[in-house]
């Protein structure tokens, strides 16, 4: 099985991460960064940590407490402000919060960090941003680790932001019909409604996934895999494998 290794130019300073969407996925996801950020610091003594910002220009609604990590309390406030407040009061932290939708006009901007992460519902979105950043060749170390879901299965698929030479595939390689896709409307204004989209879990468990792997990365500087098919029914996860010909069953062309 062939490996993903981290530049040696990422190990020892601080990572940048910009964290796209802050909802389900996003804010389950961001309380693994927190207690990452944490570990990173004491075993290296503050040299290695994560410096992030998130995105994201929604409000907290009534059907998102209890789905998501927020609080009765939250109701009516941007969700992006609400958790990097949170966490850098509790953390003494100096994250960034954004209250802004992503877009591609936002590639310049996306290019200045470490790893870009998308967890937002619309395909559509996705697929702007892959659209945009394979036009793009220069920030090669660029790293967009992508977390999608539907009901009760999900997928986390780590690669290379921008076009490169030996680019590892991000999702938007290995799944260019995203801009074809039909996105649904996501809001949803009660519980019941909400938990008939998405079954309860299902965004922490695509977000325990992409956490791991991105630790795994971080901590130890290489990968086996490079991403995830959690399939919550089946109670299965299956790798996605570094190699060619698993590329190619996607039609990908290394």
């Amino acid at each position: 099985m062939n490996t993903f290794k981290l530049s040696n130019s990422l190990m020892m300073r601080p990572i940048k991460i910009a964290l796209i969407g802050a909802g389900g996925t996003g804010s389950a996801l961001l309380t693994e960064l927190f207690q990452m950020d944490y570990l990173l610091r004491n075993i290296s003594q503050n040299s290695v940590y994560l410096d992030i910002a998130v995105f994201d220009d929604d409000e907290v609604s009534h059907s998102n407490v209890g789905r998501q990590s927020f609080w009765a309390c939250d109701i009516g406030n941007n969700k992006a402000e609400t958790l990097v407040n949170r966490f850098n009061v509790h953390g003494g932290l100096s994250w960034t919060a954004h209250r802004e939708r992503v877009s591609k006009a936002h590639v310049d901007q996306l290019a200045k960090f470490d790893v870009l992460i998308t967890c937002v519902d619309k395909a559509a979105v996705r697929a702007e941003l892959g659209s945009a950043f394979n036009q793009v060749k220069r920030f090669a170390e660029t790293l967009w680790l992508d977390m999608g879901n539907d009901k009760s299965s999900g997928q986390v698929v780590l690669g290379h932001a921008f076009d490169r030479e030996n680019k590892l595939p991000n999702v938007f390689d290995l799944y260019p019909s995203l801009s074809e896709m039909v996105d649904k409307d996501e809001d949803s204004c009660s519980h019941e409604a909400a938990l008939q989209k998405q079954e309860f879990g299902i965004n922490k468990k695509v977000a325990l996934e992409a956490s791991t792997l991105l630790w795994k990365l971080l901590r130890h500087g290489e990968i086996k895999h490079h991403g995830a098919f959690i399939n919550m029914d089946e109670t299965s996860v299956q790798p996605l494998k570094i190699d060619t010909q698993t590329w190619a069953m996607f039609g990908y062309q290394s």
